[in-house]
């Protein structure tokens, strides 16, 4: 089976690898609902799905390739929406002169969707699954620093722009759609795992149309969370991707 690199991936037919600091990363392209699978060397058992895209239906990809920061998967899922959805999973620069407890890795998911029918639903959703004992939640894309503390409801509110979750371990997971798409979030917590479920692409889609959105992950320290607001804003002001 061929085996492709860049400095960021290495990938092998439909599975990829690639290292940040303390954290072993692993993509199966052909389970993009799992998403970025992410383990720590200190706690092996403790594993993280990140950026996960439920197209609600299996399928393989149509096609996929390597470039750069970036694997790029397509996906057509046998079903009546005749959606051809893909998805851009995008490594970031990784310090490796941090110490791994300290190391800041982050990833960003660039969905996009269109169909080949007059009139399609072509919604699709952006899903995580972390462990958490302490999660917080931002109101406002623009108050990046003003984080409020999810109470005994265990329910995040729907206006929830951005969730950080963070670990008794000494880390912590940053997981933020980009402001401009509006997602609608469903989210649980439950028994130390916090699962989200930000749906994209709400509205109907016509054919030609091309619908984007951008959701951004990263694992850093939990004891300085000064790093999220320096990501979020970067975040928000990188402009759109102008294709996948």
């Amino acid at each position: 089976m061929p085996t492709a690199a860049t400095a960021n991936w290495t990938l092998t037919g439909l599975q990829s690898l690639t290292r940040c600091g303390g954290l072993e990363v692993s993509l199966d392209l052909s389970r993009p609902a799992a998403g970025l699978t992410i383990s720590a060397e200190t706690s092996p058992r403790s594993v993280d799905h990140l950026l996960g895209l439920d197209l609600a239906a299996n399928c393989p990809p149509s096609d996929h390739w390597l470039r750069g920061p970036d694997i790029t998967a397509v996906y057509e899922p046998a079903d009546a929406r005749h959606l051809r959805a893909t998805a851009m999973w995008r490594q970031h620069a990784c310090d490796a002169t941090i110490a791994a407890r300290d190391a800041i890795a982050t990833w960003e998911l660039i969905a996009s969707a269109q169909t080949s029918l007059l009139d399609s639903e072509p919604a699709v959703s952006v899903i995580a699954d972390i462990a958490a004992d302490e999660v917080r939640w931002l109101a406002a894309a623009s108050q990046a620093d003003d984080w409020s503390a999810l109470t005994s409801a265990k329910t995040l509110p729907a206006q929830a722009t951005a969730v950080l979750a963070l670990r008794s371990t000494g880390s912590a997971v940053l997981v933020a759609p980009h402001p401009d798409d509006a997602p609608r979030l469903d989210a649980t917590w439950n028994q130390g795992r916090l699962r989200l479920a930000w749906r994209l692409f709400t509205r109907q889609l016509e054919k030609g149309v091309l619908l984007r959105s951008r959701v951004l992950a990263a694992c850093g320290p939990a004891a300085d969370t000064t790093w999220t607001a320096r990501l979020l804003a970067e975040f928000h002001a990188a402009p759109p991707p102008l294709s996948t």
